[in-house]
C-alpha cells in the first residue's frame, strides 16, 4: 500500500522527466488558430496544457482584423507586447495609442481591450499567469463585452498624453523609447548578466516606472548579431518570444531550434543554457518574466540564483561569435 508520501517521494524523478521530455520550442506553424468571445483569431502557444513544464505561466499570440477590436475582460495581470500593427488600448476606460513595439502592462482586476483603427492586422504576443492563480484558486476571468467590428465610440475617444492611468500607474512603454544597455559600464551589471547579450532593450521594469513585484512582465528586448552567441548562465524559467533571427539554444539536454513567432522555454531546473543566432539578421527575443520565479530565489537564494557559467580556467562564458556547434 502506498501513501501520500511515497507519492511525494517520487515527486522530484517525475518532474526532472518531465524536464527532459519538454519540447523546448513552441512553433507558430504548429499552434492552431481559434476563436474565442474575445479575440477572433488567438493561439495559445505555451502552457502546462501543451507539455511545458511552466511555473504556471501561458503566452497567448493573438491577431486583430482591421477595423475590429477585441472583447472587454477583466482577470489577473496581463502583459502584451505589439509585434505589428496599430490602434490603442482601452485600460480602466483610458485609450492609449500603440504601435509596433509597444508593451502595455495591465494591472490586477482592470478592464481592457484592444482596437485596430488601422487597414492591417494588429500582431500582439500576451503573458498571463492564469495556470497559476487557477491552481491557487485565485483565478477569476469576466467577460464584460465580445469581440467584433468597432463602433463609431471607440475610435473617437481621446487618448491620454501620459503613458500612466491617472492614478499615476504606468501601463505602457515603445520600444523606440526604451533605453538600452548602450555605452553601461560591464562593471555595473551582476556578474551574471556582464556581456551576456549584443543589446538589451529595457521595456516594463521597475527603473522605467513599472510598479514590482508582478506575477508576469515583459521586460526586455534582447539582441545579438549575426552568427552571435549569448553568455552562457543558468537560472529559473525562462520565456522568449522570437522577434527576428533564426538558430537554436542549447538548454540542458536538447538544442531546439527556433525562428519567427516561435517561443522558447527553458524550464525552471537551473539548466545551463545559452542562445545561438545563426541567421543572416541580427536576432531579437522578447523576454516575459512570470514573478514566481524570483519567489522562489528569494526563498532559497544559493540554489535559485541566477549564475555565469564558468569555463575551465575559471572565466565566465560571454557572449561572442560562434566558432562551433557544442556537441
Amino acid at each position: 500500500m502506498t501513501s501520500f508520501y511515497d507519492e511525494w517521494l517520487r515527486a522530484g524523478s517525475e518532474i526532472e522527466e518531465a524536464f527532459a521530455k519538454s519540447p523546448g520550442v513552441s512553433r507558430d506553424a504548429d499552434c492552431p488558430w481559434i476563436e474565442t468571445r474575445h479575440e477572433p483569431r488567438v493561439k495559445l502557444m505555451l502552457a502546462d496544457d501543451l507539455a511545458f513544464p511552466t511555473m504556471g505561466g501561458a503566452v497567448l499570440k493573438s491577431e486583430l482584423p482591421p477595423g475590429w477590436h477585441t472583447g472587454s475582460h477583466v482577470h489577473g495581470e496581463e502583459a502584451i507586447f505589439v509585434v505589428h500593427g496599430s490602434g490603442f488600448a482601452v485600460i480602466d476606460g483610458h485609450r492609449f495609442n500603440i504601435r509596433g513595439g509597444s508593451t502595455l502592462q495591465i494591472p490586477y482586476r482592470t478592464p481592457h481591450q484592444i482596437v485596430n483603427i488601422s487597414t492591417e492586422p494588429l500582431l500582439y504576443v500576451s503573458g498571463l499567469a492564469f495556470p497559476l492563480e487557477r491552481f491557487v484558486k485565485l483565478a477569476r476571468l469576466q467577460q464584460i463585452e465580445d469581440h467584433g467590428p468597432n463602433d463609431d465610440r471607440l475610435p473617437s475617444m481621446p487618448a491620454l498624453e501620459s503613458s500612466s492611468l491617472p492614478a499615476g500607474r504606468r501601463v505602457i512603454i515603445h520600444l523606440d523609447q526604451a533605453p538600452t544597455d548602450e555605452g553601461q559600464e560591464d562593471s555595473q551589471r551582476p556578474m551574471a548578466y556582464r556581456r551576456q547579450h549584443g543589446r538589451v532593450h529595457y521595456l516594463a521594469v521597475e527603473e522605467n516606472g513599472f510598479s514590482f513585484p508582478t506575477s508576469v512582465a515583459i521586460t526586455h528586448v534582447f539582441e545579438e548579431p549575426p552568427g552571435h552567441h549569448g553568455g552562457r548562465h543558468k537560472h529559473l524559467e525562462a520565456v522568449l518570444y522570437v522577434l527576428e533571427g533564426e538558430g537554436y539554444s542549447d538548454i540542458g539536454v536538447d538544442s531546439p531550434r527556433w525562428g519567427p513567432g516561435d517561443v522558447l522555454h527553458v524550464p525552471p531546473a537551473m539548466y545551463e543554457h545559452e542562445h545561438f543566432n545563426q541567421s543572416e539578421v541580427t536576432s531579437r527575443m522578447l523576454r516575459i518574466q512570470f514573478g514566481i520565479r524570483y519567489w522562489f530565489t528569494d526563498l532559497w537564494p544559493e540554489g535559485y540564483s541566477p549564475q555565469r557559467i564558468l569555463d575551465s580556467a575559471g572565466r565566465p562564458m560571454v557572449a561572442g561569435a560562434i566558432t562551433s556547434r557544442p556537441t
